[in-house]
């Protein structure tokens, strides 16, 4: 849109936007933050109506612990009104990978430092790096009291169309918005290309209709630095220079904001409703075990929460708020958008891993112990030796649980499982975790955040079975589904519906080894289409058979690379699962998982954080999170496949083709897509072993009818055995503490409030669906009417003492 006829306010944003692992470590990083905060605080010393915005909670904690100094003086900056707090993230995240609670945990760990150490709050979201941005994020940040958003990719045009321009009202899809703007010309500017700068905004093609105002970030920029006396007597000179259209001011992305909304009919703004994608597909792939290990810490602080929470409202053991919020901070650090998104140095994943590797264990220890504190009170001196069946999820689940190798003590490998009215339950001998070493499965259906008691008893006894298992070297078939695979490629040939009698799957299981010319973080790559080779079997056998399921292993290979892979069919529930472990040797591929099925005209549909996103299913790799789905027909039957796993982030679907990006091996950090000398011997990614898990989920009908979501939440979470000695106890052998009646209610988090003493409660609406349903503690007797509009996410908190409750933001306000 042409702009030359308006008269402008450039507003000149002064920043400190710093990325403190891609070329340095965390400590070299910090230290750039605080160089970059005491330039800018003296730059204020010089320059009387300088003003300086910077986000990251994180770094501001930082400074406070090692310079208090520096802390107070930006204290007496921001009262005075010229340093702007912007966020509301604990560090700029990346916003396609971390889960929707993560998310939450950014904004509410943030806003609270910031209005305990500032005395205000951010009303700007600011998050200029991010390589996308989910399309449920505006809700999220409505609910932490975020008016405004500011990023800086994707770019107009070549990443992705702005038809109305680059300002515009950001709308999620429950209806939540914020005012968004896209950074143009950069976030950086020097005195350099400074006045080009702003000579290129007079000319700016991109504004919206009527736009009067428009940002111009300036300083060293990228890596810190903020800033120079040079820049700032440049913009000094073009804001006294007289212009008849444009004007340049010192300013603020909040005062940017307001200046717009005092200029603009509200009703003249567009409106996007959609995710802000795409600026670097191949990211959400790169270094596999990081993001692996982004789910299980997630999943394992969800879990000890909800764990926490029932131990501290039985008073068996208090809650642990401070323990937690280190865990969640680590982990959030770690979301930082060049972390987690496996484009930072080698060096640094040695931090993370620590980092992250001590969150996941200080959150089992604090599940361990909540366990234990609740298992001390349940009777279990019945005869046998006592397990405790335990499912961290907030609605019933049906799972194989593996017993504790020391179950069979004083009663010998050799033994039964009854549940607490003395029936028998399914179970058999399966593969141990060393040679020669054999463990016991079994099916256990667990009530909703609950336990369940079951007890080992000598001797083998066999159960009586009413449904079928087969198996053979080529095919797995239980009442649900047949599936054959080729003794040749390891591939799925077949994968039959058997109630239906219909062809799902045609060609499955596929690993091909995709030509990755690409950099670490994919620019300019849209798909990888093109094949370098192929895994093909070299062995194929059952390894486990038995009472409750069958397993088939495959071993392959392609060049240098080897895969394990193993598919599990059981008898009475109808999970299909497929663990691997790959040893990757491959330089510059990457390597991908597909299944051809017979679905036409399907939706592609992507789990993003707290939401579902639909995309064109063309080929090209895609954003997603724990689940994706195709649903279309099959012989004009309403029919679907969901594809679940536990850590992987990179997805395509074209033709009826669903692909998972499993692992990409280019450079660490590479920034340029041009190719460097192999005898450089840079270090390579995802090289060596690796292990991951996938459910297939065919469904006739919509996916949001298949409980798709809460089985992918089942595979990330399952539920726990625990073993518990010989002792009397009050607690009944089997209990419920929180769920809910609809399945497309998924409650996510159960914890004590930040302050005080009360209950917490998050859920979310999966299914894009107005729904009534009734919330449920059962041990305490109580339940409560609750009402969900479509895609809502909503906070309830619940005072114990008088058990009332009431819906507050994800500040818990």
């Amino acid at each position: 849109m042409d702009s030359t006829a308006l008269p402008l306010t450039v507003h000149a944003i002064g920043h400190g936007h710093i990325d403190p692992t891609w070329l340095w470590r965390w400590t070299e990083g910090y230290e750039e933050v605080r160089a970059t905060f005491r330039s800018a605080l003296d730059r204020m010393d010089e320059t009387e109506d300088f003003i300086f915005s910077a986000s990251s909670a994180c770094f501001y904690q930082w400074i406070k612990e090692c310079d208090p100094e520096l802390f107070e003086r930006i204290k007496a900056r921001v009262k005075e009104g010229r340093w702007e707090i912007t966020g509301p993230f604990w560090v700029e995240p990346d916003c396609n990978i971390p889960c929707g609670e993560s998310l939450v945990r950014h904004g509410l760990y943030s806003q609270r430092f910031f209005e305990r150490e500032f005395g205000r709050r951010a009303v700007v979201g600011f998050n200029p790096d991010a390589f996308g941005h989910a399309g449920s994020l505006p809700q999220i940040l409505q609910k932490l009291g975020v008016h405004y958003y500011v990023y800086m990719r994707p770019a107009p045009v070549w990443e992705m169309e702005y038809p109305d321009g680059t300002l515009f009202f950001w709308q999620s899809q429950d209806g939540s918005r914020v005012l968004a703007a896209q950074i143009p010309i950069g976030y950086d500017g020097s005195e350099n290309n400074l006045r080009e700068k702003v000579e290129g905004l007079r000319r700016y093609p991109f504004l919206t209709a009527g736009q009067r105002h428009i940002l111009c970030f300036y300083g060293v920029g990228n890596h810190g630095g903020g800033p120079t006396r040079k820049a700032i007597a440049l913009l000094e000179s073009l804001r006294d220079e007289a212009s008849s259209d444009y004007t340049v001011q010192f300013s603020s992305m909040e005062a940017f904001f307001e200046a717009f909304k005092g200029d603009t009919d509200e009703s003249n703004i567009p409106v996007m409703q959609n995710e802000l994608q795409h600026h670097a597909r191949g990211c959400y792939s790169a270094h596999s075990e990081m993001k692996r290990l982004n789910r299980q810490v997630e999943h394992a602080l969800m879990s000890a929460e909800r764990f926490a929470t029932v131990a501290w409202l039985l008073g068996v053991h208090p809650y642990p708020h401070d323990a937690f919020a280190r865990c969640w901070q680590d982990l959030l650090y770690n979301q930082f958008h060049d972390i987690i998104a496996g484009t930072s140095l080698e060096l640094s994943y040695e931090d993370t891993r620590d980092q992250l590797g001590a969150a996941r264990h200080r959150a089992d220890v604090i599940a361990n112990a909540a366990i234990q504190s609740i298992a001390r009170n349940i009777d279990t001196s019945a005869a046998g030796n006592t397990i405790v069946a335990i499912n961290p999820l907030p609605w019933p689940v049906s799972a194989p649980l593996v017993a504790p190798s020391i179950t069979e003590r004083g009663i010998g490998r050799s033994y039964h499982i009854v549940n607490e009215n003395e029936e028998l339950i399914p179970s058999q001998e399966i593969r141990g975790e060393r040679i020669d070493h054999r463990r016991r499965a079994f099916l256990a259906a667990i009530p909703a955040m609950g336990y369940r008691v079951f007890h080992a008893r000598p001797e083998s006894r066999r159960y009586k079975h009413a449904l079928p298992l087969a198996y053979g070297r080529d095919f797995l078939e239980n009442m649900w589904w047949r599936i054959e695979f080729d003794t040749h490629t390891g591939a799925i040939t077949r994968l039959f519906d058997n109630t239906l009698k219909m062809d799902v799957v045609t060609d499955g299981a596929v690993l091909a080894a995709m030509v990755d010319n690409s950099d670490t973080w994919g620019h300019d790559l849209t798909e990888f289409r093109v094949e370098a080779g192929r895994f093909s079997a070299v062995d194929m056998r059952v390894v486990e058979a038995g009472e409750i399921m069958a397993t088939l292993q495959i071993v392959s290979r392609y060049d240098r690379s080897e895969a394990i892979t193993e598919f599990t069919v059981y008898r009475d529930i109808n999970h299909i699962e497929y663990a691997m472990r790959v040893n990757w040797q491959q330089q510059y591929q990457a390597l991908k998982l597909g299944f051809t099925t017979r679905i036409e005209d399907g939706a592609a549909v992507y789990e993003v954080p707290y939401g579902f996103q639909e995309r064109t299913a063309d080929g090209c790799e895609e954003p997603g999170q724990q689940w994706f789905d195709l649903t279309g027909t099959i012989e004009g039957r309403p029919y679907g496949l969901a594809i679940l796993n536990d850590g992987k982030y990179g997805f395509d679907v074209k033709d009826g083709v669903m692909r998972v990006t499993l692992l990409r091996s280019p450079a660490y950090a590479h920034h340029d897509n041009g190719r460097f000398e192999e005898t450089a011997r840079w270090p390579i990614m995802d090289q060596g072993w690796h292990q991951m898990r996938f459910a297939l989920m065919p469904h006739e009908g919509d996916w949001r009818d298949a409980r798709v979501v809460k089985r992918a939440w089942e595979l990330n979470a399952p539920p726990i055995a625990h073993i518990e000695s010989a002792h009397p106890g009050h607690h009944k052998l089997q209990a419920g503490l929180f769920g809910t009646e609809s399945d497309n209610i998924l409650l996510s988090v159960i914890k004590c409030s930040e302050d005080g003493e009360d209950i917490i409660i998050r859920g979310y609406e999966t299914a894009g669906r107005q729904t009534e349903t009734r919330l449920h503690l059962p041990y305490f007797d109580k339940s409560y009417d609750i009402h969900f509009d479509p895609h809502e996410i909503k906070t309830l908190r619940v005072n114990r003492a008088a058990w009332i409750i009431k819906e507050v933001n994800l500040l818990e306000e």
